[in-house]
Order: structure tokens, then C-alpha cells, then sequence
């Protein structure tokens, strides 16, 4: 039996051709190309959130099975639910369900296999017809056509999946079960019905929980399908993956209508640190902000780059450095993640050229042959520690924060090479902090941290 599309002519085109359009017009050239197994979309009305959803889809790696991760909006069930039906129709023609993949999981996973939380569900729907533009395009250039003729005899089958009452860990255990073989799509919208200004405070909020991994800060409310984007992070947090954003906004950025708002966002799992993917692909877009802050700055011009990677929209924590000839010349930074990464980079920036209080400001005489660099910050992790000596024993190759009452100081873990020593780098420490170098208390806060570092000479 196949599932109707029930929803085309209201969430989405039921012309074909205005569809694929329609789809097309979402695309945005694709400045860094990476392909991933895993992706959080929003699932509304395509006029909304479509964009948003078409930025993660052309991040999406094709395999043979693709789940489909959605909350029921229509029915009440405990754990998953999956369907009975052999094809999901939309105008652009009929896509396979793996039926013998789903009769394998409801033998080890508690679930239900029926149609009828699916008849009138829009989540799964609407995603439907991305995967066919995307993996299944109807029309195709003859380039095009050379280029797939490798995946002739291959074909994507979807396993939909329907959360009910479920524990996430659930979904966890499906997409470590089946991820060799297989990718994922998570639907969830993010906030729900509050006000453009609130709506903007708690997605962030929220996409700050999904970039950092911090699963248990989840609260009711702040996305729809939250099961599955705590599953997909359980699995994330499990396999030292991050969680990229690619874009997100809402509904009255669209429609003006600001009183009652629905947040969309969208990400793709990297299988490593965010920091990793931000130097492998934007060090010379980090570089190039850096060296155009200092131009600003000397200008007293503000200044706010266009096109931002929404990667660097993400909070982060940085320090710049400046050095003339191979001297510092200056240097600040943030040790927390307080605002977007692309605003720490562009005040640090201006704030090591011109605010150190150790150099007097740039001039332009010296733009010429100036050393950058910048040291992105890990997530900071506090050390336990019984006393000094065991204090000492965990501090070497980190970069380390120690705190007491007002009173902090970093280092970054460049440091080491100028004081190897593991006493005279704590000592040293505690000194730029206002204390003294013999001062110990049980009281005092440690804090490591890594870092990823970026340079660009001759700015």
C-alpha cells in the first residue's frame, strides 16, 4: 500500500514541476563542501522553513536506507512507531520503504508497525520530496547525468519513524545500530508561539545545548521533536562528533508577523570537533576578519562582515595575537563563550591592536609585516585536585584558568614553550592573577582547556 501525499497543495507545491522549483530556489552554492550521515531539518510549511531545511540537505551523504526521525503531532503511542506502507508518494513520484529493515528493528527495539500514526502526520511528508530533489532529480544536464551514471542500479529506501512516549536513549541505540549502513534525518521545529524577541532567546539558548553537547540542559518546550535531537546528540557525545548549524531563523523573519513566532534550524553531524571543521575550512576566512577588524579599527570604522558561515554564529571563545617582527605586539581574548564566535574574533581583534594595555595602539606604519594569529578555545573543564603537587601532575599540556573570588588569569597552552616548567608555569600564573607565587589554597579553581590555532603572516 502506498502513503498518500496528503499535505502537497498546502505544505508544498502539487506540481511537480513548481516543486522542484521550488526546492531549487533554497539551494545556495556551497562554499565548503562536506558530506554527513546525520542532519536536524525543520518540518513546516515549506514557504517557512525551507531554506533552512534545504542548507542541511545539501550537507546530507545519500545511503542506501535513510531513516526519518519525527515527532507524532497526531497520535499518542509509547516508544516509536513505524509503518506498514510500501511506498511514500509525493508529485515527484514514489519513494521505497525497507520493510524487511523495519520488520528487523521492531524484533529488538519495543515499537509498533502500523499505518495509522502515519495517515495524518505532515512530519515525515515533508521531507520526502528534499531527499527526491536532492538523490532523485527528474530532469539532469548531460554533465550531470556522466557524473551519476556510477549510482545506476542504486536506490534510497526510507525507514520512517514516528517518536511517541519514548526515553531518547532509544533513539541513540538505533543510530549506533544501523549508522555504517545508513543516514539519519531528524525533523524538529525549535520554539513554538512565542514572540519573535522570545522565540530568538530561547533558540539560541537551544542551539547552544545542541553545538555544545550538553544534552541534560534541555527543557520542555524548546523544540518539538526533541527526542530525536537528543538521540542524535547521545550519539554524537558517544562518538566525539559536534553538531554544525547551517542556518537558522524563523517564521516572522519570513512573514513579518512578530507576535507569535516558530523558530527553524538545521545542522549536520562532523564526526570531531567543531574547532577542527571551523580550521579546516574557514582559516582563511578567520584570518582575513582578523586582518580586516585591525583596518577598521585604525579607521574608528565599525565593522560586520557580510555572508558569516553560520558556523561562526555559533558561541565561541578566542584569543588574538599580534607580533611585529617576532616580537607580541598584543594580545586578548575571552576564556568563555559568551556571544557569537564571529563577534569574539572581531572585538579580540581590535582589542589586541589598539586596547592592550601593554603597547601602545597600532599606527599604520605598522600594518606592514604583522604576525596574526588566533587560538580558538575548547570548552573549559575544571581539575580536581587533592593539593599542589596533585595539582601540578594534570596541568601540563593545557592551557589553564585559575580563579579565586574576582580574581583570574589565563594562560594558553602556547605558554609551555616559554615556561616548560611545571612550577614556574603555575607560579607564573599565579602571579599575572595578583597573587603570590607561593599561594595555595583548596579554594582556588583550576580550569584546562585546548585550543586550535590559526595563523596568517604579513597582514
Amino acid at each position: 500500500m502506498n502513503r498518500e501525499p496528503l499535505f502537497a497543495g498546502s505544505f508544498y507545491p502539487n506540481n511537480s514541476d513548481e516543486l522542484n522549483k521550488l526546492l531549487d530556489s533554497y539551494k545556495e552554492p556551497q562554499k565548503v563542501v562536506y558530506k554527513s550521515k546525520a542532519i536536524i531539518v525543520p518540518h513546516a510549511g515549506y514557504q517557512y522553513s525551507g531554506h533552512a531545511a534545504m542548507s542541511a540537505y545539501q550537507c546530507l551523504e545519500p545511503s542506501e536506507n535513510i531513516f526519518i526521525i519525527s515527532p507524532s503531532h497526531c497520535e499518542t503511542f509509547t516508544n516509536i512507531a513505524m509503518p506498514e506502507y510500501t511506498y511514500f508518494d509525493t508529485p515527484l513520484g514514489s519513494v521505497e520503504v525497507n520493510n524487511r529493515l523495519i520488520k528487523e528493528i521492531a524484533s529488538k527495539y519495543p515499537c509498533i508497525v502500523s499505518d495509522v500514526p502515519f495517515k495524518e502526520e505532515y512530519s515525515i511528508e515533508v521531507q520526502i520530496p528534499f531527499l527526491q530533489n536532492i538523490f532523485m532529480p527528474q530532469r539532469q544536464n548531460a554533465l550531470d547525468f556522466v557524473k551519476n551514471l556510477k549510482k545506476l542500479g542504486k536506490k534510497i529506501r526510507i525507514v520512517p519513524i514516528l517518536t511517541g512516549r519514548c526515553d531518547y536513549h532509544l533513539i541513540a541505540d538505533i543510530i549506533s545500530e544501523y549508522w555504517e549502513s545508513s543516514s539519519f534525518i531528524i525533523t524538529s521545529d525549535l520554539s513554538h508561539n512565542y514572540t519573535q524577541e522570545q522565540c530568538r532567546q530561547i533558540d539560541a539558548y537551544t542551539a547552544i545545548i545542541i553545538e555544545t553537547g550538553k544534552n541534560d540542559c534541555f527543557q520542555k518546550g524548546q523544540a518539538c521533536g526533541l527526542t530525536g535531537i537528543k538521540g542524535l546528540l547521545e550519539f554524537a557525545n558517544n562518538n566525539e562528533s559536534s553538531l554544525i548549524r547551517t542556518e537558522m531563523y524563523n517564521s516572522g523573519d519570513v512573514t513579518g508577523e512578530v507576535e507569535k513566532v516558530v523558530g527553524y534550524g538545521a545542522w549536520f553531524l562532523y564526526p570531531n570537533k567543531r574547532n577542527l571543521f571551523i580550521e579546516t575550512y574557514y582559516k582563511q576566512y578567520i584570518t582575513d576578519i582578523i586582518r580586516e577588524s585591525i583596518v577598521h579599527a585604525l579607521n574608528e570604522e565599525e565593522f560586520l562582515p557580510s555572508n558569516i558561515p553560520p558556523v561562526l554564529l555559533e558561541y565561541g571563545a578566542s584569543f588574538v595575537t599580534i607580533k611585529k617582527d617576532g616580537h607580541l605586539r598584543g594580545c586578548v581574548g575571552s576564556v568563555y563563550p559568551t556571544r557569537p564566535l564571529i563577534t569574539d574574533l572581531i572585538e579580540n581583534a581590535k582589542n589586541a591592536g589598539f586596547q592592550d594595555s601593554r603597547f601602545n595602539p597600532l599606527n599604520i606604519d605598522e600594518l606592514e609585516n604583522l604576525q596574526v594569529s588566533v587560538s580558538i578555545l575548547s570548552d573549559i573543564e575544571r581539575i580536581k585536585f587533592k593539593d599542589e603537587k596533585d595539582l601540578l601532575s594534570k596541568i601540563y599540556p593545557y592551557g589553564i584558568i585559575i580563579s579565586k573570588n574576582d580574581i583570574r588569569a589565563a594562560y594558553l597552552p602556547i605558554v609551555w614553550e616559554q615556561l616548560p616548567d611545571r612550577e614556574i608555569f603555575l607560579n607564573s600564573l599565579k602571579e599575572k592573577a595578583g597573587l603570590h607565587p607561593s599561594y595555595f589554597s583548596q579554594t582556588l579553581e583550576v580550569y584546562k582547556f585546548t585550543t586550535t590555532d590559526i595563523e596568517e603572516y604579513n597582514t
